[in-house]
């Protein structure tokens, strides 16, 4: 079956959106073939101390996000987003030399933990902006499915490259492919701006490469004043938490089961490869559909619901076996229907809230998830309570996060249809 036909592509739009699929493809692949050595490197640092972790990550989002806001309001789009993907480029030369000394290796495990964090949540979050900001709301049910397609294709060839080729050439082969695949992400960014134009249906697309201006702190009073941002955002701590609960059940798992960090790092790699062979199955042939059918709120809901399934599984029958599948299964249905989803509420708001807003939720919001989940899982082992009661909060949050995901989702499309009586009237 044609592209066209299976998504119901105009030829003005083919260009830009196989570019963005590249896009996508080249920054995950670049991702995975660091993330299953930053997992296997957490393991070995103590699933007990990930709220360490993640504190330092959500400190290191703090710093960022002001930076990140100025950029976004003293340049053009065409220049602040391959700056974005060039300061990570340079991190990964310095984490190669940083590597072919031994001596700094133990001391370069946490930091690179917490780098990768962040580094993976900004460069996607610019990523999903700019696509929110390329294609308007009707494009993105029909084109945000294809293209999120392209992240989990490069999930599946970096998770599988390092799988393949990691025992032959190392950590420091492993930072150069992924090097390599950035530099491909940021040269489609760069490209993906000359067809942004004629590929939108956007009324303002004229005006793409406009300065968007503002505060470099904007992002913190957006998301107090603009109400769609406080369920967006409320969503996305939610989201995380429960998402977190999982992860750190994983991590105790995986550490009982494997005693080497290779084989703790196979493991990961292995569920990546799962769950991004069944997200991109999902976008291939039930995104679109889903969207066009059910609509952005009920997609929304899809994936705090397999959580809440997963949780109420475990309390019912605890095992590692079910604690993997679940990570699949949540996570594929995330990277298919809820991110692509989510995204597609950022297209019928502003575009200082695109960026800023989005980028905003999207990394320190996300980060704020994380903490919150660690520590209270410290707090909840400090005084006695185990894995059942993480169950049973995982249950609650899952649930909770599903009525808000509908509600963010409804938000978005009230505002396409009072967008459609305007312009009819």
């Amino acid at each position: 079956m044609q592209l066209g036909a299976l998504f119901a592509i105009e030829r003005r739009e083919r260009a830009a959106l196989l570019i963005a699929f590249l896009y996508f493809f080249g920054l995950l692949t670049s991702y995975y073939m660091l993330r299953s050595v930053r997992e296997a490197m957490g393991v070995r640092f103590g699933p007990e101390n990930y709220n360490w972790l993640y504190t330092g990550t959500f400190l290191c989002m703090l710093l960022a996000q002001p930076l990140y806001g100025r950029l976004v309001s003293r340049f053009s789009r065409r220049i602040f987003v391959p700056l974005v993907y060039a300061f990570f480029l340079a991190c990964i030369v310095g984490f190669l030399l940083a590597w072919e000394y031994p001596p700094w290796r133990d001391a370069m495990a946490p930091v690179f933990y917490i780098w990768l964090s962040v580094a993976n949540l900004f460069t996607v979050a610019v990523f999903w902006s700019y696509m929110t900001d390329v294609f308007d709301e009707h494009q993105a049910k029909r084109m945000f499915g294809f293209i999120a397609a392209g992240g989990s294709a490069g999930g599946l060839s970096g998770a599988a490259l390092t799988m393949v080729l990691a025992g032959r050439i190392g950590i420091d082969g492993i930072f150069v492919l992924s090097f390599l695949f950035l530099l491909l992400a940021c040269i489609c960014a760069i490209v993906l701006g000359r067809h942004a134009v004629s590929a939108s249906s956007r009324v303002d697309s004229a005006q793409m490469d406009a300065v968007i201006g503002g505060s470099s702190f904007a992002a913190f009073r957006l998301i107090i004043e603009r109400i769609p941002l406080r369920w967006l955002g409320l969503l996305m701590i939610c989201s995380g938490i429960g998402g977190g609960i999982l992860y750190s059940l994983q991590g105790y798992a995986v550490r009982e089961m494997f005693v080497s960090d290779a084989e703790r790092a196979a493991y990961f790699a292995r569920i990546d490869l799962f769950t991004n062979l069944l997200a991109l199955g999902f976008e291939l042939f039930l995104a679109r559909w889903l969207f066009l059918r059910l609509g952005t709120a009920w997609l929304m809901t899809a994936m705090p619901l397999f959580l809440l399934a997963g949780f109420g599984s475990l309390m019912v029958l605890p095992s590692a076996f079910l604690i993997g599948l679940f990570q699949v299964l949540s996570r594929g249905v995330r990277f298919a229907f809820a991110e692509p989803a989510i995204a597609s509420c950022y297209t019928t708001l502003e575009r200082e809230v695109r960026y800023k807003g989005k980028g905003f939720i999207d990394t320190f919001v996300y980060r704020l998830s994380d903490v919150t989940s660690q520590w209270t899982i410290r707090g909840m082992s400090a005084i006695g309570l185990g894995a059942p009661a993480l169950y049973a909060l995982g249950a609650i949050v899952a649930a909770l996060t599903a009525v808000i995901g509908y509600i963010a989702g409804k938000q978005h499309e009230e505002r396409i249809a009072r967008a459609k009586e305007v312009s009819v009237g």
